[in-house]
């Protein structure tokens, strides 16, 4: 995001790209030298990049933002001999013993492991569980998704 947002719009030179992982740059590196694809690419890359820019943009429209002076006469003022400190219940760790892992299933936040396999959707389908329907990817993603479940499952059991 940051490279479509912040760098990309003002780059002069010939391209730029963000790699998630050094192992992965050779392969950006060769379809940016490649002569008969390049021009392909570098379209594709400038195109999913306005889209990601256009996509924060507009998240951005309905955020309201104060001045720095006025945010310091709204800074938190507490008196911290004053305020009751509740003690947690216990310190360290703490271990359980036959705890059912299905429960911690639903708070898996599928988006990075999508990223990590370099599948992304096209916005509006770029998120889980919208990947799903993405033209390109989602066969793809649903595929890689019941594995991943299958595994999980097969973890759990």
């Amino acid at each position: 995001m940051h490279t479509a947002v912040k760098i990309e719009p003002y780059y002069k030179g010939n391209s730029a790209v963000h790699v998630l992982d050094a192992s992965r740059a050779v392969v950006v590196v060769n379809q940016l030298l490649d002569e008969a694809n390049n021009t392909e690419y570098k379209a594709d890359i400038k195109s999913e990049y306005a889209e990601l820019r256009n996509e924060y943009l507009d998240s951005q429209k309905d955020k309201s933002f104060v001045s720095l002076a006025k945010a310091r006469v709204k800074k938190l003022r507490t008196d911290w001999n004053k305020v009751n400190i509740v003690e947690p219940s216990f310190l360290g760790t703490r271990t359980w013993k036959d705890f059912d892992l299905k429960k911690v299933l639903e708070y898996i936040d599928w988006d990075p492991f999508f990223q990590t396999w370099q599948i992304r959707g096209k916005y509006p389908n770029r998120t889980y569980p919208k990947i799903f329907k993405d033209k390109t990817v989602g066969e793809e993603a649903k595929v890689l998704f019941e594995n991943a479940q299958k595994l999980l499952n097969d973890l759990i059991e």
